[in-house]
């Protein structure tokens, strides 16, 4: 299954229920982080980061500028932003802008925590995808309206 299966939110014209979906992820993160231990909530919101990484195949990619057109390219299409790649001596640094915001009736910050599993399960995939081995770990956190996602050691 690829990205372009699923409908732009850019098509003229088309009633893509952007509210109703976004009111449905809310009420969904709010589940997850009350029902579940946080690192079961974070490894579930991963889970579907990592899913959503197969979405935008990266096999073969061996450039740094060629890897973040395609990841930006991925989340522009979605409106989730955009992100700067730096390739360090000892980590891969992702900084990830421009994220949609949550819904005012979010006070428990759940949609915070469920972004910060997404993308760290997608960077993680990625990275895996393009060779990375399990000596390596993704880790992600909030910095404002900004998310620093490393791999490295």
């Amino acid at each position: 299954m690829k990205l372009h299966a699923f409908p732009s939110p850019r098509s003229e014209g088309e009633q893509s229920g952007a509210g109703g979906l976004a009111l449905l992820a809310m009420m969904a993160a709010a589940e997850v982080c009350e029902g579940a231990p946080p690192a079961q909530a974070q490894g579930f919101f991963s889970a579907i980061g990592r899913r959503m990484a197969t979405l935008e195949p990266l096999e073969g990619v061996s450039d740094a500028a060629v890897l973040a057109a395609r990841i930006n390219g991925f989340w522009q299409d979605l409106g989730w932003g955009e992100i700067e790649l730096a390739v360090g001596d000892d980590a891969i640094v992702v900084h990830h802008r421009n994220l949609p915001k949550a819904l005012a009736t979010d006070q428990q910050g759940n949609w915070q925590t469920m972004m910060l599993g997404l993308l760290q399960g997608a960077y993680d995939a990625w990275f895996r995808v393009l060779g990375s081995g399990p000596a390596l770990h993704t880790v992600a956190q909030w910095q404002g309206d900004v998310v620093e996602l490393r791999h490295g050691r």
